[in-house]
């Protein structure tokens, strides 16, 4: 199976300019509803600034990701690898048991509640960063 990939939505976009930061926001969309989930998470830093163009050479400042349907899923962008990590709560765990979340497996349709999901994001980046 392919390795599933990220897209920022066409229409949900926008861009907010102001003297210091330049605010994106918008709405992701999975590859395909069969993809697999990559270990380390989905590329997301490449994807928004291929969309966005900043006007920094910088990654973004900060990212923030939910779901908008209230799915259970945790989408986490960690700024190191430029990667979104999917998170839930563990099969053997359970909210009132302070189990740590786990990370997406990447077996066969792995990514199905994903993809129905609508992860929406916004993404800040520091002008002109040098």
């Amino acid at each position: 199976m392919p390795v599933a990939t990220l897209a920022v939505v066409a229409g949900t976009d926008s861009t907010d300019n102001t003297q210091k930061f330049v605010t994106c926001r918008g709405r992701l969309q999975l590859s395909a509803f069969g993809d697999t989930y990559p270990v380390g998470g989905l590329e997301l830093r490449s994807v928004l600034a291929a969309k966005f163009l900043p006007p920094s050479n910088q990654g973004p400042r900060q990212v923030k990701t939910w779901s908008a349907f209230g799915s259970g899923y945790i989408y986490n962008y960690i700024p190191s690898t430029g990667k979104l990590m999917v998170l839930q709560v563990p099969v053997n765990g359970s909210l009132t048991t302070a189990a740590p979340l786990t990370q997406l497996g990447s077996g066969a349709n792995s990514l199905s509640g994903v993809f129905e999901d609508q992860i929406e994001f916004e993404a800040q980046y520091l002008r002109n960063a040098g």
